[in-house]
């Protein structure tokens, strides 16, 4: 009995610190994707530790697991990243009640395995949120899909597609499992299917992961070429004018370098001009490198959405600005103001 005390409580610890490293590390999808296993993992730990002990799965339906209804606020996050929302800071309003699920959870549960007399009083309130948690868990997805659909042409980020395909996945699980619930039919034996269906899930993740990295070994020499790759260019064939004038008018016009994962390689793309004559450009006209570049226009353009909103979270302010870490941002931010965010409004 002690035991599975501890894993509650344990539970609702780890909880806390998944939900402190979901605060830190929404400027990254690869954190957020990672952040979902943790959570899926954890929460199917749980279920096989109580059937192991209590001798019968029929208390996962008596007390389910709270880790899951974290599972739609992190694609929420991930699908707000994606497509670049303004209202995505809002969504971190969403963790203190969810908070509060897990903690029910642990008391409501100690509870029980105490046999104190208020017990099945705080399990049945506990029970009251899965009334309508398949309707959240639903609703979080199908909202995710819209906007994915809806904002594709200004997702640039290569996990974009996937993630689409992924959220269509996992909905068709959990719209089969609510079916199959709704028929009467045997749930428990259906519960174990579905939770052989995260391992695809795991799968996708980790093929993301790989071609992530290869795609960062592939542009690690992106944000400059050496002088020695096109020392025997022919410089008078470079319509300097043009390429600069290309250059600038694409961060004016274009948001797609708030992506985090922008490189050389796409605007080059977009703009149908050579990276060696990018290269040439940014360093002899625009006396900068496509990465301080980026990250200066970058700057400016949290710069324009701060003073349009002084109440906004510096942090995340950045992170959508396309920084990858708060001491790339300050270290830029400096360079560019010469002073703090905070004085900046002011």
């Amino acid at each position: 009995m002690l035991y599975i005390i501890m894993v509650v409580v344990l539970q609702a610890l780890i909880t806390l610190t998944l939900l402190i490293s979901l605060i830190k590390n929404r400027e990254s999808v690869l954190n957020m994707l990672l952040l979902y296993i943790g959570v899926v993992a954890l929460d199917m730990g749980y279920e096989y530790f109580i059937i192991q002990r209590s001798g019968y799965e029929s208390v996962l339906y008596e007390i389910p697991g709270s880790l899951r209804v974290f599972k739609g606020l992190i694609f929420l996050y991930i699908t707000t990243y994606l497509i670049h929302a303004k209202w995505r800071d809002k969504l971190k309003y969403l963790i203190a009640p969810l908070t509060l699920v897990v903690v029910h959870h642990a008391i409501a549960t100690s509870a029980k395995m105490l046999d104190l007399p208020w017990a099945d009083l705080a399990i049945t309130s506990y029970k009251s949120y899965f009334v309508y948690y398949s309707y959240y868990w639903i609703a979080c997805l199908v909202l995710c899909i819209y906007l994915l659909t809806k904002y594709r042409k200004k997702i640039t980020h290569p996990v974009a597609g996937n993630f689409r395909y992924l959220v269509y996945y996992v909905l068709t699980g959990v719209l089969l499992f609510w079916a199959v619930y709704q028929l009467g039919w045997d749930t428990l034996v259906y519960q174990k299917i579905y939770s052989l269906l995260f391992l695809f899930q795991f799968g996708w993740i980790l093929y993301v992961y790989i071609l992530t990295y290869q795609h960062k070994l592939q542009n690690t020499s992106s944000f400059s070429i050496p002088k020695e790759t096109y020392q025997y260019k022919d410089l008078s064939k470079i319509d300097f004018e043009a390429v600069q004038n290309a250059i600038t008018s694409f961060y004016k016009e274009s948001h797609d370098y708030l992506d985090e994962e922008f490189t050389l390689d796409q605007l080059s793309s977009h703009l149908k001009i050579s990276k060696a004559d990018l290269s040439i450009t940014f360093n002899k006209h625009l006396h900068s490198n496509f990465h301080e570049y980026t990250n200066r226009s970058r700057i400016q353009h949290f710069k324009q959405i701060l003073q349009e909103d002084p109440s906004a979270s510096v942090t995340d302010l950045a992170f959508q600005c396309g920084f990858k870490s708060k001491s790339t941002f300050y270290k830029y931010f400096k360079k560019e103001f010469h002073c703090l965010p905070s004085q900046l409004v002011h």
